[in-house]
């Protein structure tokens, strides 16, 4: 916890602890068929709207905000919800043990919470309408859908996001924003700033929490970054050593990270680029340095050579050009290489550096990419060692010394 938050929760702790929390609102919908009993059994479900806040969706990958929520999803996010209290009973046909949200709805079935067709069907893929979302929270909370507000018809179909949102205010949960300021963005179709980002991180995050003019978290699970770089998926972010929390609208050498915390080079259609690139090259468990390597690989040998033009002995600001010009060609000559190897390093988190130089001993004009490492500035040209290998000569251009090198490099 930073200090900042520690210093905010002393401060509203006292006052938290004696606030009640009131969740008002009006009596729930009318029920849809198949999804809260009218008539439920009277069996005791635990108090969901105490100071432990579980987790009941999994963060990474996609979330799908805008897709249609199902009957089998909602089951599954209720389930988790409540626990130990959910033991599966009666299994539906059409959600047999084994299945994806047979348990789920096994145990929502056995608490009055899901009820089956007439045909005796649980229609795990069938939409949750507005109405039958309403219905089955009402029951959860023990009287009407409370405080709930969708800005949809009773009969039309809830959204992923829209219900994530809707069991949080029928149970008062809603997320700190301040400490939510400690987190990354936890889906890929999510990112900081969507209207959904708060909503998902309260319900994604395990924690303990103080109500009273917003919800304080005393307690988190830990998101495990490590300090330093830390690459999810494409995404490049960078936890401060010192607070372990993202850096957001700074810099770490020349690399700068916006206002969500991830790596940009300032360019939308270059980043989008560099990260397709990436994203299949990046496989799980792989290090930032075998990630570096397959992106040299991936630049040596996807593209083809192309004769263009050469640029003046330690000139700049052609990077950006010639890295455009060989996403969108696939072809392009030695600045066109190092401009693409570049950006790929730059969005795995190497602080590097490209150079219009000379190399061998009659000085023509070269492009590549260098970086200072353990004190010492190593080599990577990824063209030179494509041409070279098409001539049958295996010399390998990752990560080499200047002193290392066959022939002269000048700088």
């Amino acid at each position: 916890m930073s200090s900042k938050r520690a210093l905010r929760l002393t401060a509203l702790a006292l006052a938290a602890l004696c606030l009640a929390l009131a969740v008002t609102g009006s009596a729930a919908p009318p029920r849809e068929a198949g999804t809260a009993p009218a008539q439920a059994p009277d069996i005791p479900l635990p108090e969901l709207r105490g100071s432990l806040h579980r987790s009941y969706i999994d963060a990474g990958g996609e979330f799908r905000p805008g897709d249609a929520l199902t009957r089998g999803e909602l089951a599954g996010f209720i389930f988790r919800l409540l626990g130990d209290a959910a033991v599966p009973g009666e299994y539906f046909p059409d959600a047999p043990e084994g299945s994806e949200y047979g348990e789920a709805m096994a145990a929502l079935r056995a608490l009055g919470l899901m009820e089956a067709d007439e045909e005796g069907l649980g229609r795990p893929d069938e939409p949750v309408s507005a109405s039958g979302l309403y219905g089955l929270l009402g029951r959860l909370t023990g009287g009407g859908a409370r405080a709930l507000t969708l800005s949809v018809s009773s009969t039309a179909s809830v959204s992923r996001a829209q219900a994530v949102a809707a069991i949080n205010r029928a149970l008062g949960r809603s997320a700190d924003r301040e400490a939510a300021e400690d987190y990354l963005a936890l889906f890929d179709d999510v990112p900081y700033g969507h209207p959904a980002y708060y909503d998902l991180l309260e319900a994604a995050t395990e924690h303990s929490a103080l109500s009273g003019a917003g919800e304080l978290w005393t307690w988190s699970e830990d998101p495990g970054y490590e300090p330093g770089f830390n690459l999810y998926g494409t995404e490049l972010y960078y936890i401060d050593p010192a607070t372990l929390t993202p850096l957001r609208d700074g810099y770490v050498g020349e690399l700068y990270f916006g206002a969500d915390g991830a790596y940009t080079s300032g360019d939308e259609l270059l980043d989008g680029y560099v990260r397709e690139a990436l994203s299949g090259l990046l496989e799980p468990g792989m290090t930032r340095w075998e990630a570096l390597r397959a992106a040299y690989d991936y630049t040596r040998d996807s593209f083809s050579y192309l004769r263009r033009n050469y640029y003046l002995f330690r000139e700049t600001g052609w990077a950006h050009d010639e890295a455009i010009t060989m996403f969108e060609t696939g072809r392009g000559n030695c600045y066109c290489y190092a401009a693409v190897f570049y950006y790929l390093a730059r969005q795995l988190g190497y602080n590097c550096t490209i150079i219009s130089g000379r190399v061998g001993s009659d000085g023509d004009p070269h492009g590549w990419v260098e970086m200072l490492i353990d004190g010492r500035w190593h080599i990577f040209d990824p063209e030179l060692e494509m041409a070279w290998r098409e001539r049958g000569r295996d010399f390998d251009f990752f990560d080499m010394t200047y002193s290392e090198v066959p022939w002269p490099y000048t700088k």
